[in-house]
């Protein structure tokens, strides 16, 4: 009677994933070491139940809240309002594995899916993400990308809130053999985790493309390339566009050392006063530290998100004091919306400028926000990673980039001919979508000029320097190319010469395009 329930418990277990198996032995040791103390735990908790474990699809508990973490073909759906996107890719993705078996690979658009209110990611900016790898798989299984094939499936991963889940998401892609998974895009913010899961993926040869991580971090890390620019384009970009309008400025930071996005947007919109006869005359600190910190649950969560309101609002006394200045916030987008209203009914004789980097994309757009931005009292720009205002006619570009302009006015069109008809109320106005489409587009463009039918992560990572040239890639953005000499340079996973455009929220919630900068045109600032 035992011999067959032990028989099958040592067959399921030989066929779970290596972290799983991982995790089932370290349970099994803790509960066995419970027992001889007479301690009854429950090996369910030990282990964490698991979300969905089926097929394509490896999804498990983590963290305090009990998000579900991992990957999936589109089978388990993350949140509720992903559902519709997900089932479309789950279907593309059938139809791939059946029609083309022996001729297909995966890519995973690994993101920091959370539902939680302290989430620097916001679910618009998620489903933004999921539409345009979507349209990008849609579009390279149907059109020649550097060669037809081989076809692609779109695995979507999740490595929660924060990224602090990262661990999971990471050992579900590194067992994913059967998936035949080529490479990793997206990755959503530039966070300690989100660093980490790159670092632990490039060091198992599966390449990774980034779409929105401009942290100073990621500039050179071997395997990883980036469609944004970095930080320090962004900051040199922007601080070019209003040098001429202030010589003045308060520095709002964000002191969250675990959060690289925002100390390298410091450290770049410090060199404001070194151009000549400028000076940052304020600091502003806050910290998010203890926001964004793993383990803790709602309640705490939203005490910290309390805390940091609190310290923001009071900013405004000493910013109105130091006018005529700009603002500029190093920070999180969805920290900007509370300084904005702060100044709802504060300095109103005064004319604020808050000028930031690309996560101003993850401020909810709101009744609120744009009641604050209606009466013109407080303006924000940014410096983006894509918009599709860029390539409309009349936006002013630096000089003597017509033949790239023309490249990514082409590249958009494509985009914009792709995406549209798949989602005709799609909203392209943050970047989000393009950004996607963009890292989801080179990873195909690495894949296919491996000439295999199913290459191994490491063929798709030794043809990351052959994406310049004529082998670059027509992104939505822009033209898309690397050196990728990570041994000779400082800056290989940066793409080269990729414009910024300079962009200004509106009251009516449709972004517009101020100026579009080239980082070989921007003067230098230190």
């Amino acid at each position: 009677m035992v011999a067959r329930p032990l028989a099958y418990a040592r067959s399921y277990v030989a066929h779970l994933p290596v972290a799983a198996r991982r995790l089932l032995a370290g349970a099994c040791v803790l509960a066995l070491g419970a027992v001889a103390y007479g301690i009854y735990v429950p090996v369910n908790h030990l282990l964490g139940k698991s979300c969905m474990h089926k097929g394509a699809t490896s999804v498990t508990h983590h963290g305090s809240n009990g998000e579900c973490v991992g990957i999936t073909d589109g089978a388990y759906v993350f949140h509720s309002s992903l559902r519709d996107v997900e089932d479309t890719i789950r279907q593309e993705n059938r139809s791939v594995v059946k029609e083309h078996p022996t001729n297909y690979v995966s890519v995973v658009l690994l993101l920091p899916i959370s539902p939680d209110k302290g989430s620097i990611m916001s679910m618009p900016n998620a489903l933004e993400q999921l539409q345009g790898a979507y349209t990008a798989q849609h579009y390279a299984n149907r059109n020649n990308v550097k060669g037809l094939t081989p076809y692609i499936q779109l695995l979507i991963g999740s490595d929660g809130y924060q990224a602090n889940g990262w661990q999971t998401a990471v050992s579900a892609i590194e067992d994913g053999g059967k998936q035949h998974i080529a490479a990793v895009a997206g990755f959503g913010l530039s966070l300690s985790g989100t660093e980490s899961a790159i670092r632990d993926l490039t060091t198992h040869d599966i390449p990774a493309f980034g779409a929105t991580l401009t942290s100073d971090n990621y500039d050179n890390i071997k395997g990883f390339v980036r469609a944004s620019p970095s930080n320090a384009d962004n900051a040199a970009a922007a601080l070019a566009y209003v040098q001429s309008d202030y010589k003045r400025a308060v520095l709002v930071e964000d002191g969250n050392t675990g959060d690289s996005y925002d100390v390298t947007l410091v450290s770049g919109f410090k060199k404001f006063s070194a151009i000549p006869g400028h000076q940052i005359v304020g600091v502003e600190p806050y910290d998010t530290s203890e926001r964004d910190r793993d383990g803790q649950s709602a309640d705490e969560r939203q005490r910290h998100q309390t805390e940091v309101a609190t310290r923001i609002a009071q900013m405004t006394t000493n910013i109105c004091s130091a006018q005529p200045a700009v603002v500029l916030f190093a920070g999180r987008g969805q920290d900007i919306g509370v300084l904005v209203h702060a100044f709802s009914n504060t300095c109103l004789d005064k004319k604020i400028r808050i000028v930031s980097g690309d996560d101003v994309t993850n401020l909810p757009d709101s009744p609120q926000l744009r009641a604050d931005l209606a009466s013109g009292h407080v303006t924000v720009d940014y410096a983006g990673v894509a918009h599709p205002g860029e390539w409309s006619a009349g936006v002013a570009h630096d000089a003597g980039h017509s033949e790239q302009q023309r490249d990514g006015a082409e590249g958009f069109a494509t985009f914009s001919g792709a995406f549209t008809p798949l989602f005709p109320h799609g909203y392209l106005g943050d970047g989000n979508a393009m950004m996607a489409y963009d890292a989801t587009l080179t990873a195909v463009t690495a894949i296919r000029l491996t000439n295999q039918d199913q290459p191994e992560p490491d063929a798709v990572l030794n043809e990351l320097g052959a994406i310049q040239g004529g082998g670059a890639v027509y992104g939505s953005s822009g033209p898309i190319g690397f050196t990728a000499n990570y041994q000779t340079s400082k800056t290989g996973s940066n793409p080269v010469g990729k414009p910024i455009p300079i962009i200004r929220l509106t009251a009516r919630g449709n972004p517009a395009v101020l100026a579009v900068k080239w980082p070989a045109q921007a003067p230098p600032v230190g």
